[in-house]
């Protein structure tokens, strides 16, 4: 055959394809019928989120994002992705998030064997639980962050991304390991289990961009450090799980964090009535070790560094707030600041506008498929639940994109329904709760330390507009402030 009649045959059965595809009856640029390639390539450069919400300001609640996906901003869609038994399913973008050998809590696609691993955490991470067994160690870790930031900040300028990520990466190591791993002390200089968390991100997303096996492959033919760097991210926290079970099998019970936890509650499942075997396999262990450590650093540091600078933005808000923390007795505990009325209605308007970790949930529909506003969507069609729309739905949150701490004062019927910043329903965020008690240290410490903090030059709304690679960044990746008049 000529090539030319080939390449024409191709054409033709390339629109053809475009044209029968069962989401065309959907609202979306033309395009999108054809072609999955403008979606990933703002999903590369870090826009997606954002240019989902356009195409939504533009077509309207349910709107065709390329060949095989679909964006719904409803609240009774948002809903419904998250109910017990509705028959929403993981994609097979989790199946290519795992890290370690096996599967961890927030890639497993197996909704019966995800709700036994996550009962195995849930007694551990309660509030009560965080604040009996880890509250002081925290602290002790958030006082350490804040004292370096304040030393900087009087000499210059701080970068609350790098000092918040260096705590988050101790805390969660506290909690994994019984210790942490001292990064705040060393400034993550050098340290290769640090660079592999500011490279998860872009790691992440070029492996469900790129077929399996590929990546690794290119980065061990260019000769580009970056590549090889970003690619090898996964290797290097996988070791720290390898670490971790290695600790725990030689300590056991004897040193307390989550996965002694974890794995006493497993022996309890198993001797108990039911007999159940949980399947916690020293390599499910070290899956999981891998993807806390992953999931409880950037989500935290960079939910943190949002607040912070949304607060620092607002002279009038930052005096009220170190007033209302300046009453507080010095050794004030997080029971204490649950109670304060400005610190909690900030943080959740901070989270309402930068939602670290889930301003959209990508679920596949039950197998026969969804009708959704008249459209049917089939069962092998991605839908994108899109969180970051639905909270700046300007009748249920008025002039949506200014930072208004006074909505959660008195916050409207069904407010909070959706503006739930660490997932909804069962696979929800199970670390939420010790982010909260993070930021809340964090947030107090940091204005009671750091009173008349101003952000440092250079710091501008186009630098902090957020981008997102599965965890959301500033676009400048960075965010410095100063004590210097």
């Amino acid at each position: 055959m000529h090539p030319e009649t080939r390449s024409d045959g191709l054409t033709s059965q390339y629109i053809l394809t475009g044209l029968l595809n069962p989401l065309s009856p959907i609202p979306g640029p033309w395009y999108t019928r054809f072609s999955s390639l403008p979606s990933k390539y703002h999903r590369l450069r870090g826009t997606k989120i954002l240019w989902v919400d356009a195409l939504h300001r533009r077509y309207g609640p349910i709107v065709r994002v390329d060949a095989a996906q679909v964006a719904i901003a409803e609240p009774a869609f948002w809903d419904a992705v998250g109910r017990v038994g509705a028959g929403f399913r993981k994609t097979q973008f989790h199946e290519r998030m795992r890290i370690g050998p096996e599967h961890f809590l927030f890639s497993m696609t197996d909704a019966k064997a995800h709700a036994a691993r996550r009962r195995l955490f849930a007694r551990a991470l309660t509030a009560d639980a965080l604040r009996r067994n880890w509250e002081a160690r925290i602290r002790g870790r958030v006082e350490v962050a804040v004292g370096r930031i304040k030393q900087q900040m009087e000499a210059g300028d701080a970068d609350l991304v790098v000092w918040w990520r260096l705590m988050a990466g101790d805390v969660i190591a506290l909690l994994s390991f019984g210790e942490s791993f001292d990064l705040l002390e060393g400034a993550g200089r050098g340290d290769e289990y640090f660079a592999a968390l500011q490279n998860a991100g872009i790691n992440i997303v070029l492996r469900d961009l790129v077929p399996f096996g590929i990546l690794d492959g290119i980065a061990k033919v260019l000769p580009w450090k970056r590549l090889r760097d970003v690619v090898d991210a996964n290797r290097v926290i996988a070791d720290k799980g390898t670490l971790a079970v290695r600790n725990l099998r030689a300590t056991g019970l004897d040193r307390p964090n989550l996965f002694s936890n974890m794995l006493a509650e497993a022996e309890k499942a198993h001797e108990g009535e039911k007999g159940e075997d949980l399947g916690l396999t020293d390599d499910a262990i070290r899956s999981e070790v891998a993807g806390f450590l992953l999931a409880g650093s950037d989500t935290t540091s960079m939910a943190l560094t949002y607040a912070v600078w949304a607060i620092l933005r607002h002279p009038d808000l930052q005096r009220r707030l170190e007033r209302e923390l300046a009453r507080l007795d010095p050794a004030f505990t997080d029971k204490d600041l649950e109670g304060l009325p400005l610190l909690n209605n900030v943080l959740d308007e901070a989270l309402r506008l930068y939602s670290p970790g889930a301003p959209g949930i990508l679920r596949l529909p039950p197998p026969e498929g969804i009708t959704w506003r008249g459209y049917h969507i089939p069962g092998d069609t991605q839908v994108l639940a899109q969180q970051w729309t639905l909270v700046r739905d300007d009748e249920m949150f008025p002039d949506p994109e200014r930072f208004d701490e006074t909505r959660f004062e008195k916050p409207a019927e069904g407010m909070r329904r959706l503006a739930q910043p660490w997932g909804v329903g069962t696979r929800s965020c199970i670390g939420n709760r010790l982010a909260v008690m993070e930021m809340r240290l964090a947030v107090a410490l940091f204005f009671r330390e750091c009173r008349g903090a101003r952000l440092g030059e250079g710091v501008t709304d186009d630098s902090m507009a957020p981008l997102f690679r599965f965890f959301m960044f500033p676009k400048g990746h960075t965010c410095k402030v100063t004590l210097r008049q």
